[in-house]
């Protein structure tokens, strides 16, 4: 699995959507073929990925699965102070983006065990703008995505993914809830 050709988004440049994204004209916009579900691995993403997978039998689509590999701008930063040189830093993201290509496949192997058509696809950016431009590559009909991830303080910092996308998409966009505090202690 290589790298997709999409283009690449401008660094600050805004997406815009082309039409109001959840807007339903007609029944016949009810009907998915093509679902953008992104992932992080977290045990959010397996909730995620289920819900999909039914709605993926019921309208007998094709699940886009996608994970975006982010490296993080302090491991790419040039800092003078560092201990580490480069070699051991891209040796650790070689290791990394190795063990997210290979968990994306099991991912894509699972669905297509249970019967659905699957196309993963691994990206190297900002999820946010990967998934948005994924979703108007393919042209999809519906994105799934997780409410949260991985996130953590970084959620407070700039948004969540999920928020970003909804904003932008040109499609509709089924957020999946995490399970409340209430129900992980149960």
């Amino acid at each position: 699995m290589t790298q997709d050709d999409l283009p690449k988004p401008s660094s600050g440049e805004r997406v815009a959507s082309e039409e109001s994204p959840g807007v339903v004209r007609d029944e016949s916009d009810l009907t998915y073929n093509r679902i953008l579900v992104p992932i992080d691995f977290s045990e959010h993403s397996r909730r995620t990925v289920s819900y999909a997978m039914r709605t993926a039998k019921r309208n007998n689509a094709t699940i886009y699965l996608l994970h975006v590999f982010q490296i993080p701008d302090y491991v790419i930063a040039p800092y003078a102070n560092r201990s580490q040189n480069s070699a051991e830093l891209q040796s650790q993201v070689d290791v990394a983006e190795q063990d997210a290509r290979e968990n994306l496949e099991s991912f894509a192997l699972e669905l297509s065990k249970s019967g659905i058509k699957v196309q993963p696809h691994f990206r190297v950016g900002y999820p946010f703008d990967e998934i948005v431009l994924m979703a108007k590559h393919f042209d999809v009909d519906l994105i799934i995505i997780g409410s949260h991830g991985r996130g953590g303080i970084s959620r407070l910092l700039v948004g969540s993914t999920a928020e970003r996308v909804v904003e932008h998409a040109s499609c509709p966009v089924l957020v999946i809830k995490g399970r409340s505090p209430r129900e992980r202690l149960e």
